[in-house]
């Protein structure tokens, strides 16, 4: 068992990245979205940012097994 979980690790890892991402920037956005009474412009912009920066961690992880 402990293997199977030194192998998914890296996989896990980019899960919560992703998942962080798009909270974080969506965060932001929200919040400048707020500032500047604009929404969804900056929510929806760092939605979108939060999405491309988990699915490059994902590729990374999952290319440099290759």
């Amino acid at each position: 068992m402990s293997e199977s979980l030194r192998q998914a690790g890296p996989y896990i890892g980019a899960v919560y990245v992703q998942a962080g991402a798009i909270i974080l920037l969506g965060g932001v956005g929200y919040f400048v979205d707020r500032w500047r009474e604009s929404f969804p412009l900056w929510f929806m912009i760092g939605i979108a940012c939060g999405i491309v920066v988990g699915l490059y961690e994902m590729a990374k992880v999952i290319w440099r097994d290759k």
